[in-house]
């Protein structure tokens, strides 16, 4: 298993996909964009520091869901058919996929926390830095299992239009590109019930020096649970019978 995480670390940071779709479109949306609200208070922060997570977030969520698109090009080369013959669990498959890409989360983070900085002059304590990129880290899991679930349940010609969709509907729904505060109501109510408006809470409340909601919390367990199992099942359902 040690084996396999090298050489999934080792592909992943090959790829270099990940630069762009993750780090500079959310870097540029921020340097752009991130002035017109600057003297806004949203969730709880000011503008830049709400608008500075919830960029990064885009970011993180762009660059786990990319595994989706990698997984189903496996697929089509037969890559699949191949670990399924080695001693590898499924489930450990599924995991290190996971772990391997969570970790495209962090660059982005730092990445718009960098631009914050640099343009609005945005200042956090060391500590609530370091927690805010660690929670934002560990948070893309459900996003990380669903982009497996998509790939290895899709045929591969499908599967990238089909997470490219889910990213956007997402991003925009649980408010990661525009706030929630100026959602309607109906809107408002089902950005909190999405994993991506629950994955960048937990910056917001970090930033702001408060832990996590368990509201929050068990949102977002009850998304990775569910990913979880249908990414397990359809991993298994790719590799049957060949």
């Amino acid at each position: 298993m040690r084996a396999y995480l090298r050489f999934e670390l080792r592909r992943l940071v090959r790829d270099p996909r990940l630069a762009f779709f993750s780090i500079i479109g959310p870097v540029t949306t921020y340097v752009i964009f991130s002035g017109w609200s600057a003297g806004d208070r949203l969730e709880g922060l000011g503008a830049p520091v709400a608008v500075m997570i919830g960029l990064a977030g885009y970011g993180a969520v762009a660059g786990v869901l990319m595994v989706g698109a990698a997984v189903a090009q496996e697929r089509a080369a037969g890559w699949l058919h191949q670990l399924r013959v080695t001693p590898l669990p499924p489930g450990g498959v599924v995991a290190v996929k996971a772990l391997t890409g969570s970790l495209t989360a962090i660059p982005p983070v730092i990445a718009v926390g960098a631009a914050a900085s640099i343009q609005h002059h945005v200042q956090l304590p060391a500590g609530r830095w370091i927690g805010l990129l660690l929670l934002m880290w560990v948070g893309t899991v459900p996003f990380t299992l669903l982009g497996l679930a998509i790939g290895y349940g899709l045929a591969p010609q499908v599967a990238v239009p089909v997470n490219f969709l889910v990213f956007l509907v997402l991003s925009v729904l649980g408010g990661l590109l525009a706030p929630t505060a100026y959602f309607p109501g109906v809107l408002r109510d089902l950005a909190h019930a999405l994993p991506t408006y629950r994955y960048a809470e937990l910056g917001w409340r970090s930033a702001a020096g408060h832990p996590p909601s368990v509201s929050g919390l068990a949102v977002l367990v009850a998304w990775t649970a569910l990913f979880a199992v249908v990414a397990t099942w359809a991993y298994r359902r790719s590799t049957a019978g060949r």
